[in-house]
């Protein structure tokens, strides 16, 4: 790209203050319970998941703003550039992953901690709280996106990989609800 056209290319915060901030906070910490934090993944885990709704991978759910406008994932990666997606993404993967306080079940996210440990530890690493791993940061992430995570694999409207379909299929929905006070926990059990 010439120089003249990157002096007007947006920084990775103006993208973030335009296109995220409403729903996922500032500096990625979301505020809402039911939609994630963002702030602190990989510079690759961010465009893995803006990809994923790209390819139909992931619901994009209607989000009522401020404004009373309504806006979804699809909207905003389709208004995206691929260099205004690398962009934000560098951005988010320079903020502090900030797990937020929630109550939880102590006995439960121990339990959910030997099942993490035998199904998903091999990619989620430490109990999903590893940016380097280049997956999306559970250890901490609000309960009632998680929740709806699990509801959406259990339904089949968010696709898994194979070898993660192969594991999450054999949980049972109590082993799910252990895995859930886990990383709601944030590793404070």
């Amino acid at each position: 790209m010439c120089a003249a056209l990157t002096a007007f290319a947006d920084t990775g915060e103006e993208i973030a203050a335009r296109e995220c901030r409403e729903c996922h906070g500032p500096l990625g910490r979301s505020e809402q319970r039911d939609i994630p934090s963002i702030g602190g993944f990989s510079e690759f885990a961010i465009m893995d998941l803006l990809e994923s709704y790209l390819f139909g991978f992931r619901q994009a759910r209607p989000v009522t703003l401020e404004d009373g406008s309504e806006k979804d994932m699809l909207e905003v990666v389709e208004s995206l550039s691929e260099e205004a997606i690398e962009t934000v993404a560098v951005y988010y993967a320079a903020q502090q992953w900030r797990p937020h306080e929630q109550a939880f079940d102590a006995e439960q996210a121990r339990r959910g901690a030997r099942i993490h440990a035998r199904k998903c530890a091999k990619c989620h690493l430490k109990e999903g709280s590893v940016p380097e791993a280049d997956h999306a940061l559970l250890s901490g992430q609000w309960r009632d996106y998680l929740a709806g995570e699990f509801r959406d694999f259990d339904s089949g409207a968010r696709r898994m990989a194979d070898k993660m379909k192969e594991k999450y299929d054999t949980l049972s929905p109590a082993d799910k609800a252990a895995l859930l006070e886990l990383y709601v926990s944030a590793g404070k059990y």
